[in-house]
């Protein structure tokens, strides 16, 4: 259970840190040696007294922001679930402190390196890291039961964990040009993975993107060549856990629930939504990767990955179509169109689940019940809560309007050579797989078959994973320089 602080401590942490901030912002602007305690006690609006109470010297509170940065990353490792192995807990506590698209402005930059490299503070600087590798030692201690007066473990494991942040701060400030922090925190403890069993890279970490009208949560496994996956109806990441963990050890996984979706919020009333994903996916790719990566799309997410690329083919190096419902592609679009209404019509008479039945069943789609089973009661109802919201989201914004959507022939032609379009086996005779055949026909790609149905990924992970994973090697090497 997290500790909650009073009012009191919130005060004292927030007085404790506009004095940490103020030091640091007056010592890279006059230079260490012209800035006095009562400047700093002025400029955080609080008396050189007061100043006293939290720190004995200027030296002590410049460095101290890097302190309190990882005695925030304790006790976020301290909140963490306790069912929660030890380092998947302690990798979400690090990059929980850190905000995806910080790049280091001048002044910070600069106060970072006076930290790390001014005389005056080498001896500081010693007793910040420290005290840095005290504090994470004793949450590791505490989260394991560990004994530190006897046990070296929480010591040895902290002081891992401080030198590749470290390193990794070091490195972001020094890069040219700027570069988002939390990929390089990222790539910092994954290095900890040389270390044998260390790190199990097959653990989402979970991010955000701000885009323009809604933020976007995003999850990161593996490493390797990025590979974006597009989720369908449910816009979920966690449709797509089980072919991720299993393309972990070759890819770097980015799953995302797409905007609109329980935890993508937008800012205000859905607009031109396909238009949107497809740009929403376009800024993913730029924000994570500096060089074409692979795409799935599967389902409306197929859909999505289409007009990704119809209109961004630069920042595509191989796009896999599995199945994108495109009702207006077939020679009986109109009964189609007309089925589709009829569900969203069902579910605002008769109620949401008989008109999911009912939809499932005239599609060929085989439905699968959410895994609870390894959750806590609290996990599962949030679990089952955001289903239920995402289910309402898209009967309401995109079941009607996905499948009418045309795609861009002619701009999907320029890009052929980068395109896939799959079918599952098991489903290759249904509505969700016949469009395909029409834009094989139109575009000239063969279809590809993948194993299981129309969700293969989840009910057959194991071969689903497996073909992708070769079809995209074979597809990289044959663009290789």
């Amino acid at each position: 259970m997290a500790f909650v602080l009073g009012l009191r401590e919130r005060k004292k942490l927030a007085t404790r840190e506009a004095l940490a901030l103020a030091a640091l912002r007056l010592a890279v602007e006059r230079g260490l040696d012209d800035v006095l305690v009562e400047d700093i006690a002025a400029a955080a609006g609080v008396s050189p007294r007061t100043f006293n109470n939290y720190f004995a010297s200027k030296y002590e509170a410049v460095c101290s922001v890097a302190v309190d940065r990882v005695r925030r990353i304790a006790d976020n490792l301290r909140a963490r679930p306790s069912t929660e192995a030890l380092w998947p807990a302690v990798i979400h506590a690090v990059l929980d402190e850190f905000r995806d698209a910080e790049t280091p402005d001048p002044a910070w930059t600069a106060g970072v390196r006076l930290i790390t490299g001014a005389p005056a503070l080498q001896g500081e600087y010693r007793k910040a890291q420290a005290v840095i590798e005290a504090a994470l030692a004793q949450a590791i201690a505490e989260r394991t039961g560990r004994d530190l007066g006897t046990d070296m473990f929480p010591q040895i494991m902290a002081g891992a964990v401080a030198a590749a942040l470290q390193v990794a701060i070091d490195r972001w400030v020094d890069a040219d040009p700027p570069v988002p922090v939390l990929p390089v925190i990222r790539e910092a403890l994954r290095q900890l993975s040389l270390l044998p069993g260390a790190f199990p890279m097959n653990v989402p970490t979970q991010h955000t993107l701000e885009v323009p009208g809604a933020t976007l949560h995003y999850e990161i496994r593996g490493d390797g060549p990025l590979l974006l996956l597009i989720p369908g109806a449910n816009g979920d990441t966690d449709v797509f856990d089980a072919l991720a963990e299993r393309l972990a050890d070759r890819y770097t996984v980015v799953a995302y629930d797409r905007r609109g979706f329980a935890r993508s919020p937008l800012a205000g009333p859905p607009q031109d939504r396909l238009a949107t994903d497809g740009a929403d996916a376009a800024a993913l790719l730029t924000h994570l990767a500096d060089r074409p990566a692979h795409v799935l799309g599967s389902s409306s997410g197929a859909i999505v990955a289409l007009e990704l690329l119809s209109k961004h083919p630069e920042l595509v190096q191989t796009l896999v179509a599995h199945e994108p419902p495109l009702a207006t592609l077939l020679p009986d679009s109109d009964t189609w169109l007309e089925f589709f209404d009829s569900i969203y019509r069902t579910s605002r008479t008769d109620g949401m689940m008989p008109a999911m039945g009912a939809f499932a069943e005239g599609i060929g789609l085989r439905m699968e019940a959410p895994q609870t089973a390894d959750l806590t009661p609290e996990s599962a109802e949030a679990l089952l809560a955001r289903i239920h919201q995402n289910i309402h989201f898209w009967m309401e914004h995109e079941l009607r309007q996905y499948i009418r959507y045309t795609p861009d022939l002619t701009a999907l032609r320029q890009s052929v050579n980068k395109l896939v379009l799959g079918i599952g086996h098991d489903s290759k005779d249904t509505f969700p797989a016949r469009p395909n055949t029409v834009l094989a026909e139109e575009l000239g790609p063969e279809v590809v078959e993948f194993p299981g149905d129309h969700i293969g990924y989840v009910n057959a992970a194991d071969g689903f994973a497996a073909q992708l994973d070769e079809l995209l090697a074979r597809r990289a090497a044959r663009t290789a320089p």
